[in-house]
């Protein structure tokens, strides 16, 4: 039977027994397919309530880390929410509208990949190279097409200090790697995305929530944390921020520049998503304060694992000198279509395109809600933050039953108090059709459990 040691493990006695879960899942003590013990027998085994296992097991069941079966007992997952976000949703019949998961719309006419590799087969030069490492010459070139998509972007920066790896997650984590020890403390929005929080899991780093309002993070709030922490890093994606859609105006930017430039932190900007707002990033008036990471996978294609990490501040010398960890992580094929999209203005196009079809399904998120329904923003993102009438946990899960994934905010909160409210990617339904239908179940839920 397992038998975890609680003292080990610190918080709410329910909190720990998740939290030894989690470990002897991570340590192979429990393997995914193993049954647990029936939770009144592993209250009475532990000398525990009977009520604080079954709180345990809900949490844990949030978390994807177990699930029960009706008659037969609760298995192990052995999956953090965060990751389940990223899983294929398999259902007992094809139903379920995901809008959970955060990826770009699809154009159901794109022929971009086909007419790219018909080219690279009649073109000149071996395109066998492609299987062989990279040669120096094709990771200067990729170097300078990186600093052409950064100006793209509104960020202007010389190739020698731009890094590019597969993915805005992979940059995160080697960043976070070089610039910290394990056990510092990391600034970010209370509210934040669900990769930072991995990162920080995996990397043995505490994340320290920042307050936010309407226009994301409060700049009085980060002086004090700065402060208060004696943190050295400071992550946030203040542009469309993830999960809120939140983006600081012009006074708000000027304040949080002020913050960090007086402090001289690091400030890592994620704008991944805030590339598809049309702004510049925040950082590129204080580079050698900050560094900034984004990548195609929100704007272009997800599959061109093409992501940049690039900045003036010393430390991005250090990242690459260490080529191995980043730019050889880079499939040299997918680098040379990243390249080849960049220069022809594919790139571009399909930038152009994703935002178009943001618009097109923001305008009908707000003909389903009509004037029933108040935004907590007006940015026009490609995930909307809604306010529901009851704990949002539970809400979610009578989407889930009604056919329409969503994600409640406890997922995205660094600490204990989140609001009551869900994420909703507009972008991942399959088609328009399909987008409608799911807002319009998610408006008949709300509408059934007034305030």
């Amino acid at each position: 039977m397992w038998s975890p040691d609680l003292s080990q493990e610190t918080g709410p006695l329910y909190q720990r027994l998740v939290s030894a879960m989690a470990k002897a899942i991570r340590s192979g003590e429990l393997e995914v397919g193993d049954k647990l013990p029936p939770q009144r027998q592993l209250a009475w085994h532990l000398e525990i309530n009977l009520s604080t296992v079954t709180k345990a097991f809900q949490e844990a069941s949030k978390r994807h880390l177990i699930y029960g079966e009706v008659g037969r007992g609760t298995f192990i997952l052995g999956k953090s929410t965060e990751a389940a976000l990223f899983e294929l949703k398999q259902t007992r019949q094809d139903k379920l509208i995901d809008l959970s998961t955060h990826v770009p719309a699809v154009n159901p006419t794109d022929k971009h990949l086909q007419g790219t590799l018909t080219a690279m087969q009649s073109r000149e030069g071996n395109v066998d190279e492609l299987l062989n490492y990279h040669s120096p010459q094709a990771l200067q070139e990729t170097k300078i097409a990186a600093a052409s998509w950064l100006a793209e972007l509104g960020y202007h920066i010389s190739p020698a200090a731009c890094i590019t790896t597969t993915s805005a997650q992979n940059a995160l984590l080697i960043t976070l790697l070089t610039c910290c020890d394990k056990g510092d403390t990391v600034l970010v929005d209370e509210l934040t995305f669900p990769g930072i929080k991995a990162v920080a899991r995996v990397l043995g780093l505490k994340l320290y929530g920042i307050k936010m309002d309407d226009q994301g993070m409060l700049p009085s709030s980060l002086d004090l944390a700065i402060r208060t922490s004696k943190a050295k890093v400071l992550v946030s994606d203040p542009t469309l921020q993830n999960p809120t859609g939140s983006s600081m105006g012009k006074m708000r930017k000027k304040a949080f520049i002020e913050v960090i430039t007086k402090h001289n932190i690091l400030f890592i900007e994620e704008f991944v998503v805030g590339a598809l707002a049309g702004t510049r990033p925040i950082s590129e008036p204080i580079k050698n304060h900050s560094l900034l990471i984004t990548s195609f996978a929100k704007t272009v294609a997800p599959g061109i694992r093409f992501a940049i990490l690039a900045g003036e501040h010393d430390i991005i010398k250090q990242i690459d000198s260490e080529s191995h960890v980043t730019s050889w992580q880079l499939s040299p094929l997918m680098a040379d279509i990243a390249r080849q999209w960049i220069h022809d203005g594919t790139a571009h196009e399909r930038l152009h395109w994703q935002q178009q079809e943001i618009k097109q399904r923001y305008q009908l998120f707000k003909q389903v809600f009509a004037k029933s329904f108040c935004l907590i923003n007006q940015n026009c993102s490609s995930h909307l933050w809604l306010p529901v009438p009851i704990d949002a946990d539970i809400f979610a899960q009578r989407c889930q039953q009604q056919g329409v994934a969503v994600v409640p905010a406890s997922l995205f909160a660094v600490g204990h108090q989140f609001p009551q409210c869900i994420r909703v990617s507009l972008t991942a339904a399959k088609s328009r059709q399909q987008l409608k239908a799911g807002l319009a179940l998610i408006r008949t839920l709300i509408n059934a459990n007034p305030h």
